[in-house]
């Protein structure tokens, strides 16, 4: 009987601190500017190529927002930058799958990347009735659409 309630009490212990950590975490903050845009959910990420020869940086505000047939509508600010000078402009790359589970993806025209070292570019990207919205940082030629691209965000 003592074991049970010892058990017991463990357990109610346990539970109380999984509780209060679970309340105690910040909620995740949806960036102004979706909410500027009007879009319910977003979120902001940082981008590199580093692990695919390096030389291009990402910081991207992702917003969406469910269009109520399972799909969403999109929204993508961004700034990029050239971290080397190698001859290749930096650009992001926006990846994701319409509908029918087909995957797309596009880069922005060279007059929004970044073609020399430090240099920024920024731009914007909307797209509807998508799914599985992911970002990267990659390198590209004139017309290419990105190359030695880092992970998915």
């Amino acid at each position: 009987m003592r074991l049970r309630r010892a058990l017991i009490g463990a357990l109610a212990a346990l539970m109380a601190t999984v509780g209060f950590t679970a309340v105690a975490e910040p909620a995740f903050a949806q960036p102004s500017l979706c909410a500027q845009k009007g879009y319910p959910s977003g979120r902001t990420v940082n981008a590199d190529n580093d692990n695919n020869g390096g030389g291009a940086f990402v910081t991207a505000t992702l917003c969406w927002e469910p269009d109520g047939f399972g799909v969403y509508n999109t929204y993508v600010s961004w700034t990029v930058t050239d971290t080397a000078a190698n001859g290749a402009g930096a650009t992001i790359r926006m990846e994701w799958t319409d509908p029918l589970g087909e995957k797309h993806y596009d880069v922005p025209p060279s007059s929004q990347r970044a073609w020399t070292a430090w240099d920024t570019a920024t731009g914007t990207w909307s797209r509807m009735n998508i799914e599985n919205l992911y970002i990267r940082a990659c390198l590209t030629n004139t017309n290419s659409e990105g190359h030695h691209c880092g992970a998915k965000w």
